[in-house]
């Protein structure tokens, strides 16, 4: 197993940091990690600047995946994945090498999903977790895109690249974000609120002072104006809020729930998280709170039916057909009802759960990106289906890699 990330702060990112922050109203302090205030207008900070984060149940413009490990370990997944999703939103697909892409090609095509409606895009990574090292695309009043690339760990410095690799080939500005800042520990209902757990904050920031501070500036770079900390659960290996929540409207969330003879020490967490977010008002009045079941972790796997994609009108709920089949049907329901005219499909996780993590965690929403480019494929070299024996080359591609060597999201 990995170990847990660690905060990394790299003198590429301070430096490009420093002039997107003055532009922002912002300015370093005298400690290169610490942020204040600069002495313009107040107003010019945050919201007011112009800039949203939109939340992932509204029009989505591209779809971030890895197939890394996905092609190897869970192939049927990956196969599932995109034959759901390709007619509903664009799909880029990360790939490592031409190995990787030569694989991803034959899965697809054996089981007749059209290639054209996937880009793949050549970026050396390391997992699949692209949910927390991707890039969060922001929306601006001026009509473009900006992309904010928060620090990842220092152990997974392929992943890290990833965001600076995209805005380069999409020609967007870069804002890079001098904090660990994981995108499966930040929910926003579109409206600039953001919920996340503490463990974002211990991620972040390295003396407890420094807790008011990140989040001041977490606001400014981000675009919110409410920023809600809730409760990790306990013994959950991420810490992430995407594993017991997720906003399905500006004014709806879900939050998990247990069963106190099930789990009563995370049952009071999941209540008091929810009591929390029934505090916050929204442009239509109260945040609503609608509790959803949570599957069993007896066995040390840490389900959840909140890590879901969504695509413009289609959602994809991780399910687990060896448990709990009636909180399954349950969770399906709360969905179809949240979201009327949705599509709503369960799709089985149970492999990639394992890992600790599930569809949310393997996916990036792009929101407002833009229009996609063709992205350049490696340098042209014979394909699988110009070598002769098309079985014969694809089990020689396969014996190359490593099955069962996925990296756990922690």
């Amino acid at each position: 197993m990995s170990t847990k990330k660690s905060i990394r702060y790299s003198v590429r990112s301070l430096t490009c940091g420093v002039l997107w922050l003055s532009l922002l109203g912002l300015s370093y302090a005298s400690d290169p990690f610490k942020l204040t205030e600069s002495s313009s207008d107040k107003e010019s900070l945050g919201g007011a600047w112009g800039k949203r984060l939109p939340g992932e149940f509204e029009p989505q413009r591209g779809l971030l995946f890895s197939c890394h490990e996905l092609l190897d370990d869970s192939p049927e997944l990956f196969v599932e994945m995109v034959r759901l999703l390709h007619h509903r939103i664009p799909l880029i697909a990360l790939v490592s090498n031409e190995e990787e892409l030569l694989q991803a090609k034959s899965l697809l095509s054996d089981h007749t999903i059209p290639l054209h409606q996937l880009r793949f895009l050549e970026v050396e990574h390391d997992t699949m977790w692209v949910r927390d090292y991707g890039p969060m695309i922001l929306e601006t009043d001026a009509g473009f895109p900006v992309l904010l690339d928060a620090g990842y760990s220092e152990e997974r410095d392929g992943d890290d690249r990833v965001p600076a690799e995209m805005a380069a080939l999409l020609k967007i500005p870069r804002v890079p974000v001098p904090y660990v800042i994981e995108g499966g520990n930040l929910l926003t209902n579109g409206k600039r609120l953001a919920i996340m757990t503490g463990q974002i904050c211990d991620d972040a920031i390295q003396t407890p002072e420094d807790h008011e501070q990140f989040l001041r500036v977490f606001r400014q770079l981000y675009g919110m104006e409410e920023v809600v900390v809730l409760e990790a659960l306990v013994g959950e290996p991420t810490g992430h809020v995407d594993m017991f929540a997720t906003f399905t409207s500006a004014d709806t969330v879900f939050v998990g729930s247990y069963q106190v003879e099930e789990d009563a020490e995370n049952a009071a967490i999941l209540d008091r998280n929810a009591a929390r977010l029934a505090e916050v008002e929204t442009a239509s009045g109260p945040l609503q709170v609608i509790r959803i079941p949570m599957p069993t972790h007896k066995d040390g796997v840490w389900r959840t039916y909140t890590n879901v994609i969504y695509a413009n009108g289609q959602v994809l709920v991780p399910i687990y057909p060896s448990v709990n089949v009636d909180l399954q049907a349950l969770a399906l329901s709360a969905f179809r009802a949240a979201l009327p005219g949705w599509q709503i499909d369960g799709i089985d996780a149970s492999e990639l759960i394992e890992s600790n993590g599930a569809l949310h965690c393997i996916t990036m929403n792009l929101g407002p990106i833009g229009p996609l480019p063709v992205f350049p494929e490696p340098d042209e070299r014979p394909r699988l289906h110009e070598e002769g024996n098309h079985e014969d080359s694809l089990r020689l591609l396969l014996a190359r890699r490593s099955p069962g060597t996925t990296l756990m999201r922690y």
